[in-house]
């Protein structure tokens, strides 16, 4: 059976990551079907695109899904049961190749991170189950992407606050940490669909740039023609203080804990599935992207 990849359904295009990745798929020749729940509000339109009951419900899934050579997915990653579901769907559908919401800020596979924000621990278990469905049904693979912290998704998620020239770090801010703009995941997410044999059952690490907090300062302050006010934090205070607030509820405190797992433990050049080179994918400039969010943001 041929492993080429052609036609594309797309879960979450109307979403944060959606547009970037829906426009990489197209500009790399891919026939792309947009799946919509029911219930949507959004005003969005797309050439092709498939409404689908808000429950995912397998036996619709199947149906909508015959056809298709691969599914990728981009809502919230913390929604792995309705993941599980097009999962299931897909591979009783015959599609050969998932990319679940993974698209990891931090690597949710090491015990630090699942230690420190219990959603890495849903994303584990959604691989483990991928790589069970995988086995039952050999012609259905799945890719996971390890990308880092969106960096021109939101500057304050980063800690860094454009408008006031005021950036916060950790420890001495000299940590090296993988980051990726939105524009890199996608066209990693077009050449893992143009490389199905390699990627296949794989945890894929890709990355813009490898940077440290001081290097992200530093460039801000050359593009914005300012010195910057920077504030430290000891990290394994700030872990403490914010895992406190997060078992509270606090949500803000958990995107705090994801910032500080994806920046202490964020550099993927080391590790065995790091697939710069075998995707073709080059590194970016770390000043002319953060030229570019600043004049985008203003």
């Amino acid at each position: 059976m041929s492993t080429k990849i052609s036609k594309v359904a797309l879960l979450g295009a109307d979403g944060n990551l959606g547009p970037a990745i829906m426009r990489a798929l197209v500009e790399n020749g891919f026939n792309v079907t947009v799946l919509k729940r029911k219930s949507s509000k959004s005003p969005s339109s797309y050439p092709s695109q498939i409404m689908v009951s808000d429950d995912f419900n397998v036996p619709e899934l199947t149906e909508t899904l015959k056809g298709f050579d691969a599914v990728v997915i981009t809502v919230k990653g913390s929604q792995t049961d309705l993941q599980k579901r097009i999962a299931e769907a897909a591979a009783k559908a015959g599609v050969k190749r998932l990319i679940p919401a993974d698209f990891g800020s931090c690597d949710s596979s090491t015990q630090f991170a699942q230690d420190t924000v219990p959603l890495f621990k849903h994303k584990a278990n959604l691989r483990q189950y991928l790589t069970d469905l995988s086995s039952k049904n050999p012609s259905f693979t799945w890719t996971s992407i390890v990308c880092g912290h969106f960096f021109d998704w939101s500057l304050e998620f980063l800690h860094i606050h454009l408008s006031q020239r005021k950036a916060e770090i950790l420890d001495d801010g000299t940590a090296k940490w993988s980051a990726s703009t939105l524009g890199q995941i996608g066209e990693a997410t077009a050449r893992i669909l143009r490389r199905p044999d390699v990627t296949a059952n794989r945890m894929i690490y890709i990355q813009s740039f490898l940077v440290s907090q001081n290097e992200v300062v530093a460039a801000f302050e050359r593009v914005t023609g300012a010195k910057w006010e920077v504030k430290k934090y000891e990290s394994k205070k700030y872990l403490e203080e914010e895992g406190r607030k997060a078992k509270e509820g606090d949500l803000e405190a958990v995107e705090n804990l994801v910032w500080l797992v994806g920046t202490v433990e964020g550099d993927w050049t080391g590790k065995k599935d790091f697939a710069m080179k075998e995707l073709g994918l080059g590194e970016e400039d770390l000043e002319r992207v953060v030229r570019r969010t600043v004049e985008r943001l203003g």
